[in-house]
C-alpha cells in the first residue's frame, strides 16, 4: 500500500515502456503513417463527440460513474467549479479517456463528479500507450493533482502516484450469504421493520423519474446537519436529472404514510451491484430507526435478486453491521513535481 510519498531510483516501470517506444513510434510516423490522436474536450458539445468512443470503452471492471451519461451530466452542471478538460487518445493498438477537470477554486487537476461520485477512474482499452500519452498531456499543464477516490490502486498509472487510504466502502456479494441466513442474522432489525408496517408505514418502489427524488433530495437539504451535501443546489440538481436520466436502472424506496415520508433509499442498478446510493430518514422518527430498517429490507431484497450490493464511501457502524468487508479507496495527490518524475518533460516531448 503506497504512502503519501514516493521516492524515485531511475526511470520508472511506466517511463521505461515509453522510452522503449520513442525510436519505434518515430521511424513509423515518418513513413507517413497516422498511428496516434489526441482531443481534449473542454465543453459539453465537445464531450459529446466522445459519447462513441465512450460507450465502447465503458468496460464491465468499470462503474456508472465512469460512464458517458453520469461524467457529461457532471461536466454541464459543474462546469462552473470544474473546468472540463477531457482527453481522449488513441493510437493504432488501443484507446482511452481522462474525464479530467481544473477545480476553479484551487487550481488542481481532478476528475469529474465534484463530491458526488464514489469511484473515480480512467478508461482504456488495449496498448497502453494512448492512456500514457493522455497523461503526458495533462502533465503539460503543470498542475498538481488531487483525485478521490480510486478503487483500483495497483493498475497502471495509479500504481505510478503518490497516494493513501481515504475509506472503504461496505459490499456484500450475492455468493457470500443466503438471504435466510442474512435475515437470521440481524432478525432485530427486520423486527423493526415489522413494527414500523403495524404502525401503518408501507414499503414503495419508483423509478428514478417520480417526482419523489426531488422531494428526498430537498428533505436532505433542509435537515439540520451544517454539513449536508445536497444543501448545494447543483447537487441537488444533478441528483434529480441523473436519477431522470437512469429512468429504471434508478430504483427508490420508500417508508411513508399518509403523505409521511420516513425513511428514502436512492438506488442504481450497475451490472451485478445494486448500489445504495442516498439514504434519507425523518429525524422525528428517528427512535424507530426508518432507515436502517430500510436498508436492511433492501439489503434482503437485493440478495433474493441474485444481486451484490454496495454501501457506498464510508465505514460507518451501521453500513459494517449489514455487510463487514469493505473495499479500500484511496486518494491520490501529488504535486507538479511528482507527476514530472512520472512524466518527464523528455518523455512528453516524444508524445508530441
Amino acid at each position: 500500500m503506497a504512502g503519501s510519498s514516493f521516492v524515485y531510483s531511475g526511470l520508472h516501470p511506466l517511463q521505461q515502456q515509453l522510452a522503449s517506444k520513442s525510436e519505434s513510434s518515430s521511424s513509423r510516423t515518418h513513413r507517413g503513417l497516422v498511428l496516434f490522436r489526441l482531443k481534449v474536450a473542454r465543453s459539453a458539445g465537445e464531450i459529446d463527440e466522445l459519447r462513441s468512443a465512450w460507450d465502447w470503452l465503458h468496460s464491465s471492471n468499470l462503474t456508472m460513474f465512469q460512464s458517458y451519461l453520469w461524467n457529461r451530466l457532471a461536466a454541464d452542471v459543474f462546469a462552473g467549479r470544474e473546468q472540463p478538460y477531457f482527453i481522449f487518445a488513441e493510437s493504432d493498438n488501443g484507446a482511452a479517456i481522462i474525464p479530467a477537470i481544473i477545480d476553479t477554486d484551487t487550481k488542481t487537476l481532478g476528475f469529474a463528479g465534484e463530491r458526488l461520485f464514489d469511484y473515480r477512474d480512467y478508461l482504456a482499452a488495449g496498448d497502453s500507450e494512448a492512456l500514457q500519452r493522455a497523461w503526458q498531456r495533462l502533465a503539460e499543464l503543470n498542475l498538481p493533482v488531487s483525485i478521490t477516490a480510486i478503487n483500483r490502486p495497483d493498475d497502471l498509472i495509479w500504481a505510478c502516484l503518490p497516494k493513501t487510504r481515504f475509506s472503504g466502502a461496505p459490499q456484500l456479494m450475492t455468493r457470500e450469504i443466503s438471504p435466510d441466513d442474512f435475515t437470521r442474522s440481524h432478525a432485530r432489525a427486520f423486527s423493526r421493520l415489522r413494527k414500523l408496517e403495524r404502525m401503518g408505514f408501507q414499503l414503495r418502489q419508483c423509478s428514478g423519474s417520480s417526482p419523489v427524488v426531488r422531494r428526498i433530495y430537498e428533505s436532505r437539504a433542509n435537515q439540520r446537519d451544517g454539513d449536508e451535501l445536497f444543501r448545494d443546489s447543483h447537487r441537488l440538481e444533478f441528483m434529480a436529472a441523473i436519477a431522470r436520466e437512469m429512468g429504471s436502472c434508478c430504483e427508490v424506496f420508500t417508508l411513508e404514510r399518509a403523505g409521511t415520508l420516513a425513511a428514502a433509499l436512492v438506488t442504481f442498478r450497475d451490472g451485478n451491484f445494486r448500489r445504495f446510493y442516498t439514504t434519507y430518514y425523518d429525524q422525528e422518527w428517528a427512535r424507530y430507526s426508518p432507515g436502517v430498517s430500510l436498508l436492511f429490507e433492501i439489503a434482503r431484497r437485493t440478495l433474493e435478486q441474485g444481486l451484490s450490493f454496495d454501501l457506498m464511501t464510508g465505514e460507518q457502524s451501521y453500513k459494517m453491521r449489514i455487510a463487514p468487508t469493505a473495499q479500500p479507496l484511496f486518494q491520490v495527490n501529488a504535486s507538479v513535481e511528482q507527476v514530472l518524475q512520472v512524466f518527464p518533460e523528455s518523455l512528453r516531448d516524444v508524445a508530441a
